[in-house]
């Protein structure tokens, strides 16, 4: 039996032993069972207490920073053209709101957000007629790039230290518009691709509630297949560089 329950057992019977005695005639008997009862009871309510476990609160992360984001081709079916995104870096803003679940562990949702280059490509060597003149051949744009991510990080400690992240959610590229003239490539519908990354990455923690980190993960989207030509996949790759400032509020 553990010492809390025992505790527990030996203090309920003294306390029931003096509202026993409280029942009893006599002046005497009278006085020393609520002497007995002063005694009693307050130690009951500390056994009580002692047995009682209480789960810690680890309190909760935000993060704000930058990725650098390298990806491959996307072939859009539905407007019969091809995304080039080229081999140098995309910038996307990103930000986390996490919740530490130990000291060590955290799960949250991630959004980012960037306005990157692309050129348009007709998917046929002929003009593609659901795109505007300009572009109905190749075109240079620009595009939104939105994620929404759910995310597991594990990793931390003093000084430096490693990391490992997995996310899992959906990008999105909207608002198509030529970068000659600003204006909307209407034949290029909001797309929504399933996505997830993970990678490690390593960090410095400048206090216990801030930390600097610098994350490389790899990843895979999954775009539409409607209307894709026959052999040609549905699939990209993606490479993110992010680095992030960390703040923790709340908590231990």
């Amino acid at each position: 039996m553990r010492e809390p329950q025992a505790a527990w057992i030996v203090e309920t019977h003294a306390f029931n032993a003096c509202v026993r005695g409280l029942r009893k005639r006599g002046i005497r008997v009278v006085l020393a069972t609520v002497f007995a009862c002063a005694v009693a009871v307050p130690t009951v309510a500390t056994a009580q207490i002692r047995n009682r476990s209480f789960s810690p609160d680890y309190g909760w992360w935000i993060s704000g920073g930058a990725s650098g984001v390298v990806m491959n081709d996307i072939t859009d079916g539905a407007s019969q053209s091809k995304w080039v995104f080229g081999g140098d870096p995309l910038w996307q803003y990103r930000a986390s709101f996490e919740k530490a679940i130990d000291e060590f562990t955290s799960i949250g949702v991630v959004a980012g957000y960037g306005k990157v280059g692309v050129t348009v490509q007709s998917i046929a060597a002929a003009a593609n007629a659901k795109l505007p003149a300009a572009c109905q051949i190749s075109c240079a744009a620009t595009t939104e790039m939105w994620s929404g991510l759910a995310q597991f990080r594990t990793g931390g400690g003093e000084g430096f230290h490693t990391l490992f992240e997995i996310d899992g959610g959906v990008t999105t590229f909207r608002r198509f518009t030529t970068t000659a003239d600003k204006t909307p490539i209407t034949g290029i519908t909001n797309t929504l691709d399933l996505t997830g990354t993970l990678g490690p990455g390593f960090g410095y923690s400048l206090s216990r509630s801030m930390a600097i980190t610098l994350v490389q993960d790899f990843g895979i989207g999954f775009h539409s297949k409607t209307d894709l030509p026959s052999g040609t996949g549905r699939t990209w790759h993606v490479r993110n560089t992010r680095a992030a400032i960390r703040i923790k509020f709340g908590g231990r």
